[in-house]
């Protein structure tokens, strides 16, 4: 969808439908005040009122409740609800930042959602109507906000196509292909390990995950460079599809699981946003990808995996294997020295008891990194909620044969896993975002359709835009310890 800015009023845009926003503490304007009294539109939050040729085209009055509360998120779902409530109309003129007292930020706002909310995954049936182009109405002085906006959204849909793709049309090595021929068109550097170099490289968990499947597992790493001489290492769990191994799933329990590789999608959005932003960041993204399939060359309970950095795992579930395949891939990633580290991945069942399907959890070792993430995705609409990487669950991890065992127990699961995940991010500050309630939703909102919702992409996008911040390194505040 093609996306413009224009600093004429809404009304004055030529285009096949226009938005308006309405509030219910401010006079509509004059030339619609009978209408939308006739129709008892008040405004409240949420609430639309579509008018055909109210101006010679149809007008579409989207109630934005009180105007001190419509902030950016607001404005981003509401320009996201009216693009599909306007599909049928190949253009839109979106009025909803006009005369917004943070123009340039809401005009942003708008063109995001505008994007999100076209989104569609039609790549395998007859596309429906949709949006061609909206014009945006905001200060001229928004250009470059809308246009880093729009690229935002257009990774978030990126990841989304990802994470929607059927496991059967995205095998492990065609998830690199096609990270291979994003990430170059944009300029970045890719590098591919396949079965031979994992097994040369001492890959062990992510090839006892991909054993038991005829597509052998890869290792995907694309790097944008930078220019301020600081590189974020970004990993993303990359399970193409997860039947959960010898330990399988039932049928109604993996009928969704070609989600289970969107933290690996999400990871690789953030670094080609990256690239397309011209971020002075540089980013480093690495994502292990593998099916975990039952078969007679399948990893084994009981089975020990030597690891990328020496250490070694005990295998007590084989349905936890997310965890596996992300030890390979942070110790590869601390092998190239980034400053930090962020993981993201569809981990556990427990945040999801935890949390629900709109928080991600959040766990780590560095305190300020962990509260930027939590506030930028407070400003982005992607709320993210600490939860404590409690020294006193280690023990539920312990091994009498490795390093570490892959299963703790049932509770408290996802801090388990982040246990288990920090044998292996080496020394220097990181975080774990178990997006396991957030990447997936088999009901539509307000932002995204049924299915892949590319979550965490542009929390990440925006945490990487900002300036370097202090790293906290105290041991008192990295991590929670028993009383």
């Amino acid at each position: 969808m093609d996306v413009s800015l224009s600093s004429l009023p809404t009304t004055d845009i030529d285009a096949d439908a226009v938005v308006i926003p309405i509030h219910d503490d401010v006079p509509a304007p004059g030339w619609a005040a009978d209408v939308l009294a006739s129709a008892r539109f008040g405004g409240e939050q949420g609430t639309d009122l579509l008018v055909p040729g109210l101006l010679d085209r149809p007008v579409l009055f989207a109630g934005l409740g009180a105007s001190t509360e419509a902030g950016s998120n607001m404005l981003r779902r509401a320009a996201a609800r009216a693009v599909r409530r306007l599909a049928d109309f190949p253009t839109v003129a979106l009025g909803l930042a006009e005369g917004h007292p943070e123009g340039v930020e809401a005009a942003a706002a708008v063109a995001e959602g505008a994007v999100l909310g076209s989104y569609r995954y039609d790549g395998l049936r007859t596309p429906k109507p949709a949006v061609q182009s909206v014009t945006v109405a905001g200060p001229t002085e928004a250009r470059g906000a809308v246009r880093a906006a729009v690229i935002t959204a257009e990774s978030v849909n990126w990841a989304r196509d990802l994470g929607n793709t059927p496991a059967g049309r995205l095998t492990p090595a065609m998830f690199a292909e096609r990270a291979t021929s994003t990430a170059t068109e944009h300029g970045l550097t890719v590098r591919v390990l396949d079965e031979e170099d994992l097994r040369a490289g001492g890959y062990g968990g992510i090839l006892g995950v991909g054993g038991g499947s005829v597509n052998p597992p890869q290792l995907i790493e694309i790097r944008h460079a930078g220019t301020n001489g600081r590189t974020v290492g970004l990993v993303g769990k990359g399970i193409t599809f997860d039947a959960g191994g010898l330990g399988i799933k039932s049928g109604r329990g993996m009928v969704d699981m070609r989600y289970d590789m969107c933290g690996g999608a999400a990871v690789l959005a953030t670094a080609i946003a990256a690239a397309r932003l011209g971020l002075p960041t540089g980013v480093v993204a690495v994502v292990p990808a593998a099916e975990n399939l039952p078969s007679g060359s399948a990893y084994k309970p009981g089975d020990v995996l030597e690891h990328r950095n020496g250490k070694t795992s005990e295998i007590t579930d084989t349905d936890a294997e997310g965890r596996v395949v992300l030890a390979d891939a942070l110790s590869h990633t601390a092998e190239l020295g980034p400053n930090l580290v962020i993981d993201a991945a569809t981990l556990t069942y427990s945040v999801m008891h935890a949390l629900g399907d709109q928080i991600t959890g959040v766990l780590g070792n560095d305190r300020e990194l962990i509260a930027g993430l939590v506030a930028t995705g407070e400003e982005c609409g992607e709320p993210m909620w600490e939860l404590p990487l409690f020294r006193g669950y280690v023990p539920k991890i312990a091994s009498t044969v490795a390093t570490v065992k892959n299963d703790g127990g049932e509770h408290a699961d996802v801090i388990h896993a982040a246990l288990f995940l920090e044998e292996f991010t080496g020394d220097v500050p990181w975080a774990h975002l178990d997006i396991a309630g957030t990447a997936f939703h088999t009901k539509p909102g307000d932002l995204h359709p049924a299915g892949a919702t590319g979550t965490a992409v542009r929390t990440l996008i925006r945490y990487l835009s900002r300036p370097r911040r202090r790293s906290v390194v105290s041991a008192e505040l990295q991590s929670v310890s028993p009383t």
